[in-house]
């Protein structure tokens, strides 16, 4: 099967998570973001006009915060802390070359 233009292939996907977090620190304020795949379906829709599901964005986010080890709020819905600082260094599960 084809991959359907609205549905982008994994690789594609992770990028687009990445460049939310990117975002989502960068208009943070305080020195700590709080994660989560709503936020960043919400940027990415806000900003690149991307509509992806929730739940594939949350299983990349929480690949991304084990593979990093950040900590999680106790939430019902998965919830992650990131020091700013440290956006620059995560490392996304998959990503070849960026």
């Amino acid at each position: 099967m084809d991959n359907q233009p609205d549905k982008p292939d994994k690789e594609h996907l992770i990028k687009l998570v990445k460049q939310g977090i990117e975002l989502l620190a960068e208009k943070n304020i305080s020195e700590i973001v709080i994660l989560s795949s709503y936020k960043i379906n919400s940027v990415l829709k806000d900003n690149y006009g991307v509509n992806i599901k929730v739940d594939r964005i949350g299983r990349i986010l929480s690949n991304v915060a084990k593979n990093n080890q950040l900590k999680r709020l106790k939430t019902q819905i998965p919830k992650y802390q990131l020091h700013t600082s440290k956006v620059g260094r995560l490392q996304y599960p998959e990503l070849l070359s960026s």
